[in-house]
């Protein structure tokens, strides 16, 4: 019996010290696989922290405090410097690109107005050409009488003749025809209108152009038949004689009829036949 107890006992302690053992190797296991698994987290986030780009706050928040993580991510991130320089060379360039297109548009403007001035002109001068009488005056031929009647003053450029209403003497570059008052006026030649105007002197008045730089003037007239621009052949009527102006009054009723030769006036009686 004690030998079985004692045999018991051995295989206890055996048991118990195996166990201890286990234990122990157990627990030394433990903390080295602790150890061991701290080591490999602590390489982890040394190569996260790595990669991670130090001027992100954000993911650096494991190694600051609470607070500090906090604060990190809540900071706003800032807005870029505007370049005060750059934003004054903008507006000096948008300012130069104005008045470009300023100076374009007026150089633009003078150009439009230059070309029409050219066209006006143009077109004055092919008007001027139309008109321009396709006769010539045939000197040889002469002037049919627009009237028939008295000289009551003649042409007198060398010296004055004395005019009664006016009771003076004066140079005269035309005739005054005595005719009746409504007596119908002719044309003195084939020639064109040029002008249809009231005078004081001579009242209303007639010009045409007779060609080869002859042109002649109807002066006292009334009832005009004609107008500017008219084509009209020797002999067509183309007014009638009125009363007198007040300054020929004295003269009585009568046609004042004057031809010139470019700027220079020529003695009637020399052309009428």
């Amino acid at each position: 019996m004690l030998e079985e107890e004692k045999s018991w006992w051995k295989k206890k302690g055996f048991y118990t010290c195996a166990c201890v053992m286990l234990i122990g190797v157990m627990a030394v296991g433990a903390v080295v696989f602790r150890n061991a698994k701290m080591k490999n987290s602590g390489q982890l986030l040394a190569e996260i922290e790595k990669e991670i780009p130090d001027s992100n706050p954000a993911a650096k928040g494991e190694k600051n405090s609470g607070r500090d993580s906090l604060a990190a991510s809540a900071k706003v991130t800032p807005l870029p410097t505007v370049d005060v320089g750059l934003e004054n060379k903008v507006a000096e360039e948008e300012k130069k690109q104005q008045e470009e297109r300023k100076r374009k548009e007026e150089a633009e403007k003078k150009e439009r107005e230059r070309q029409e001035k050219i066209k006006k002109a143009a077109r004055k001068e092919a008007a001027a050409v139309s008109a321009k009488v396709t006769h010539t005056f045939d000197e040889e031929k002469g002037l049919l009488w627009p009237v028939t009647g008295e000289v009551l003053l003649k042409y007198s450029m060398d010296k004055t003749v004395y005019f009664k209403t006016l009771a003076q003497y004066k140079y005269n570059p035309g005739l005054f025809i005595s005719a009746k008052e409504g007596t119908d006026v002719k044309a003195a030649a084939d020639g064109k209108v040029t002008e249809i105007k009231k005078e004081d002197d001579h009242g209303m008045t007639i010009k045409m152009d007779l060609g080869n730089d002859y042109m002649v003037m109807y002066g006292q007239l009334a009832d005009v038949k004609v107008k500017s621009g008219d084509e009209v052949k020797e002999g067509d009527v183309i007014a009638k004689i009125s009363e007198p102006t007040k300054y020929f009054l004295e003269e009585g009723t009568h046609l004042y009829f004057q031809v010139n030769q470019g700027k220079e006036t020529v003695d009637p009686m020399l052309l009428l036949r």
